[in-house]
């Protein structure tokens, strides 16, 4: 999602508690569907089309997921492969799960395409809030139509330090980089995407992990750094215990390199994964000790 619509959410915007304002007081006979908007100006950082199809949660969300039509000057949000898991209705409030891709969208990107659900769904009769929760992450807040995004652009990157792992001889050498981040980006994620994308000194040291690994999200728990990645881990996995070690430990001790990180626990499509070759992990992992 391009980053100007992001920082335009961040500048501020406001979001009516009908869900359903129309430009030139326009008044739709139904439900319409929600989508980040082309438009340069604040006010039009999201926009509504116009929707005939059933008025139900499973027939708006997968016309919504589908994407906008190409002449409405309407941009999509969901990643491609995102669909409707499931989803539930009590007290008035929606929960609706989405599958693992969803995750890969991350603070503001992620808070604009949650509003593009939220809003669209509260329009249905018997509907105040949505809850948009993906599979393998924690659930997240209640959204309502009459909530404000606050504004976030006046944050200041900050300089977060981590040590890189790679292959190294017959084991492991390190890199330390300095990663500067907004508090909307997740340090954990921009230190493994590093990982993946390999080293800088490149005559000394080699990458571990598949280089078309995704990683879909990650989150904490306490200590606890949980990271959900796609399924490359293991169809890539390579034919040797020694090198399998090595992979994992590669990517525990980067992670464990961050100050907030105790233990990591490896998802693979949003699903708990019992072993990577002989490698228990079906619980969190501690990092090797090791002098750095």
């Amino acid at each position: 999602m391009k980053k100007r619509i992001a920082a335009l959410l961040l500048a501020a915007l406001l979001l009516t508690a009908s869900a359903c304002g129309q430009r030139q007081g326009e008044a739709p006979e139904g439900p319409v569907l929600w989508f980040p908007s082309s438009q340069e100006d604040l006010s039009s950082a999201l926009a509504s089309a116009g929707y005939e199809g059933e008025e139900t949660v499973p027939a708006l969300m997968d016309t919504l997921l589908a994407g906008p039509a190409a002449d409405t000057g309407l941009l999509p949000f969901a990643p491609a492969g995102t669909g409707l898991l499931g989803w539930e209705l009590e007290n008035r409030v929606v929960r609706v799960e989405l599958s693992a891709p969803y995750a890969a969208l991350e603070g503001v990107d992620r808070t604009l395409a949650d509003y593009c659900v939220a809003l669209t769904l509260v329009q249905l009769s018997g509907i105040d809030g949505v809850r948009v929760e993906v599979e393998g992450q924690p659930p997240g807040r209640v959204l309502r139509a009459g909530d404000v995004v606050s504004s976030g652009a006046e944050e200041e990157p900050v300089e977060v330090p981590a040590t890189l792992y790679f292959r190294m001889g017959g084991g492991l050498g390190y890199e330390v980089r300095t990663f500067r981040l907004t508090e909307d980006e997740a340090p954990a994620k921009a230190v493994l995407e590093a990982l993946i994308a390999g080293p800088e000194n490149e005559n000394v040291l080699a990458p571990l992990l598949p280089a078309d690994l995704t990683v879909y999200a990650v989150w904490m728990d306490g200590g606890v750094c949980s990271v959900n990645v796609s399924s490359a881990l293991l169809s890539e996995m390579p034919e040797t215990a020694e090198e399998r070690e090595l992979v994992i430990e590669s990517l525990v001790d980067t992670l464990c390199s961050l100050d907030a990180v105790e233990q990591v626990q490896v998802l693979v499509e949003g699903e708990s994964v019992s072993r990577y070759g002989e490698i228990d992990l079906s619980g969190p992992l501690l990092p090797e000790a090791r002098d750095t």
